[in-house]
């Protein structure tokens, strides 16, 4: 059980349109408007409304992408 990916929960969290993983949201508080979020996974940028902004676990692919970046730097 030592191979088990460990969950990271973030404060916002978004699912993005494009690639449909959840990505952290770039705000401190829940806002009253629409955001824009760019997904660090399929490089867009992309609006969501408050409704589409909620608590939750960020996708595993994050942590992978971000160790592939630390191992070739």
């Amino acid at each position: 059980m030592f191979n088990i990916p460990s969950t990271r929960r973030s404060d916002f969290t978004v699912r993005c349109k494009g690639c449909g993983e959840n990505i952290p949201a770039p705000v401190e508080t829940l806002p009253d408007t629409w955001i824009i979020a760019d997904c660090p996974l399929c490089r867009e940028k992309r609006r969501y409304v408050p409704s589409e902004i909620f608590r939750g676990v960020l996708s595993a692919r994050l942590d992978a992408r971000a160790m592939a970046r630390r191992r070739t730097a």
